[in-house]
């Protein structure tokens, strides 16, 4: 055998070379990635490591907020209205549950266990007014079975938490639902709110806010200062440190009303009571009542019908359970959400005829002792204005003729305020106007409520507004003077600013503006309760009427309840008058035909002592001496403490 070790020749060779250019190339690539390992190496220890030290720690420092106890909010004898509990409550982080597939995987089971649909905590996961950067709350009052199966499979359940919670609880139920209103996390559109936009300390994403009532109008109070804290984690979200506090928890303030929660509850009940015996002949779906201190502006009491439950949102409520509601428009007679008390504006009726006649007085263009003619017929530039009645009641004063309530003596004194200041008859001073924004008209009360109408008062300058839209179309016209000193045509006004001028004439002249709340109560250092804001009472204007001039007012209104031909007597039947002086005026705000079920019934009326004002507005409800004058009997059947022993007899006439 011969063995050579010489160089290979023949059909090997090439594959011999083919070998070492592989085993070359190989090499070259192990040592160029060990060589690009390196360099990423030495870049990040040593060109990029203040940096990355820097990224690193921002990752693993959290900041946690925890909010503070909201104060509580009592009426004036110490009843709390609002308070605060714990809730034990499943919480969903959105930056960890964030696909779709993880949101059905997640809340599947969260739904079976929790025993809560599907859709509903779904709902509350992607509700878009809530925060993105902060665990939504997606089930309340969870059972501790429940809490701890979740929390020992807390594996199972990634971006899932339970936290303690502080809901708001409403210990009296619904009453005063509107007047309180309710909170949720602040959205987005809120925080463009100059109410919220300006606030210090300033909101945060997540924040609980006011969106309603009370809530929103003192929610810088209500809320106290959340804590801050600070606190390392580790890559699995595990606190690792300590937590450093950066901002100190201050708990909000407590609220104390001027409302009563009893002639609350008593004004409600009324309210309710007039509805359903108005719709034996109406449709009377809803209404409004307000009870006030004339003295003051306490508003003791604010009732509106349809009302909701607060608590269903307290607890959280689907977008379906809101628009069952009414979701907030007043244009459905339905909405709960509205507090009608001040907000709903119509046409007044003869409850005005008390401005008119202030007006007349007030301009000297009659005294307190004119006689002017009750025909049943009115003409005026060659229009005919009639009377609710077809006979002719004579020769009266301002008593009498508020006590049967004549139109056709209003429609004088309206024409006489034309002729004199009117925009096309007159001098075109509008004094009648300006009269009717000194009393309160035509601007907000200045009450501390959000939504509150401002009302409207007619004039050349707001008919020239509203041709375009077709009204209005011939100018200002003399009649339409005469129309409003009965309260009809284009004159809008709330039960609350009927209130307001009411209180005027019965304390002598002075307009009052109207406040719910009366203090906030604070714990000092040395643990005593003190009086941190006082919401004092304020004169907004005074009624240019002296004692003389108001005196006749006064008459006719106790004569419209406890006169022969009073158009509340009827209502008031048995009422102990003697001991308990009511003064009280009618009213009929003809929407449609007088007897078309379109008309509002008002009833304002206010007593001597305590010297309450109490105003009613029914709506689609008929006349004022039929319907909304036995709500106001049965609220001061209330405040006086009578056992009701006498049948209202209801009045059938058109006066109001």
């Amino acid at each position: 055998m011969v063995l050579s070790f010489g160089p290979s020749s023949g059909k090997n060779e090439p594959g011999i070379d083919r070998t070492k250019l592989r085993l070359a190339i190989f090499a070259v690539l192990i040592i160029g990635a060990f060589f690009a390992l390196f360099s990423r190496l030495w870049f990040l220890q040593v060109l990029a490591s203040d940096d990355y030290q820097v990224l690193a720690k921002e990752n693993r420092v959290r900041l946690t907020q925890s909010e503070p106890p909201r104060g509580r909010i009592l009426d004036r004898n110490g009843k709390v209205l609002v308070q605060n509990r714990l809730s034990l409550s499943v919480t969903v982080d959105r930056q960890v549950v964030d696909t779709p597939r993880e949101i059905q995987r997640i809340l599947g089971r969260l739904s079976s266990i929790l025993d809560v649909p599907y859709k509903d905590l779904k709902t509350n996961l992607v509700d878009e007014a809530v925060s993105p950067y902060k665990p939504v709350a997606v089930a309340h009052d969870v059972d501790k079975r429940d809490v701890n199966y979740i929390l020992v499979r807390k594996n199972h359940f990634p971006g899932v938490d339970v936290e303690k919670l502080q809901i708001r609880e409403y210990p009296q139920g619904t009453t005063a639902a509107q007047i309180l209103g309710y909170v949720r996390q602040i959205s987005l559109d809120n925080l463009k709110d100059p109410h919220f936009k300006n606030a210090r300390p300033r909101y945060q994403a997540g924040d609980l806010i006011g969106v309603a009532g009370l809530e929103y109008t003192y929610d810088r109070w209500l809320r106290g200062q959340p804590r801050i804290s600070q606190v390392v984690v580790d890559s699995a979200g595990q606190v690792v440190r300590a937590p450093r506090e950066l901002q100190e928890q201050e708990p909000g303030k407590d609220l104390y009303l001027a409302l009563d929660v009893e002639i609350q509850k008593l004004a409600e009940r009324a309210l309710e009571d007039g509805l359903a015996a108005a719709r034996s002949s109406y449709a009377a779906p809803a209404g409004g009542v307000v009870v006030m201190d004339a003295e003051n502006g306490d508003v003791l009491a604010l009732a509106s019908s349809p009302t909701y439950d607060p608590a269903l949102l307290a607890d959280g409520i689907t977008e379906k359970e809101f628009d069952s509601l009414g979701g907030g428009t007043e244009s459905n007679d339905d909405d709960a959400f509205p507090n009608r008390a001040i907000s709903s504006g119509t046409p007044p009726g003869s409850t005005f005829k008390v401005v008119t006649a202030g007006a007349a007085m007030a301009t000297g263009l009659v005294t307190p002792y004119t006689y002017l003619g009750c025909p049943p017929v009115f003409e005026y530039r060659e229009v005919a204005f009639n009377n609710w009645t077809s006979a002719d009641m004579g020769t009266m004063g301002f008593p009498r003729s508020l006590e049967v309530s004549c139109d056709t003596f209003y429609y004088a004194l309206g024409a006489k305020l034309e002729e004199a200041f009117g925009a096309s008859a007159g001098d075109g001073s509008e004094r009648f106007q300006k009269y009717m924004r000194t009393a309160g008209f035509g601007h907000d009360t200045g009450i501390d409520l959000p939504n509150e109408f401002d009302g409207r008062v007619p004039d050349e300058e707001w008919c020239l507004s509203v041709q375009e839209a077709g009204l209005c179309t011939e100018g200002w016209l003399p009649g339409y003077t005469v129309n409003m000193s009965i309260g009809q045509g284009d004159l809008l006004v709330t039960p609350l600013q009927m209130a307001v001028t009411f209180a005027a004439i019965a304390n002598g002249g002075a307009v009052m503006e109207p406040h719910v709340g009366d203090f906030f109560m604070d714990e000092s250092d040395d643990g005593e309760e003190k009086i941190i804001k006082d919401i004092k009472p304020e004169v907004t204007s005074r009624l240019p009427l002296d004692a003389a001039e108001i005196a006749p007012i006064n008459d006719g209104l106790l004569d419209v309840i406890s006169g022969a031909e009073g158009t509340a007597a009827g209502a008031f039947a048995g009422f102990p008058t003697d001991r308990f002086p009511i003064y009280g005026k009618t009213g009929t705000a003809q929407i449609g035909a007088l007897d078309s079920g379109l008309n509002y019934a008002w009833f304002v009326s206010y007593s001597e002592d305590p010297r309450y004002v109490v105003a009613v507005y029914l709506e689609k409800a008929g006349h004022g001496g039929e319907s909304a004058a036995p709500v106001a009997r049965q609220i001061w059947e209330g405040v006086f403490g009578i056992d009701k022993t006498t049948d209202v007899n209801l009045s059938s006439d058109s006066s109001g």
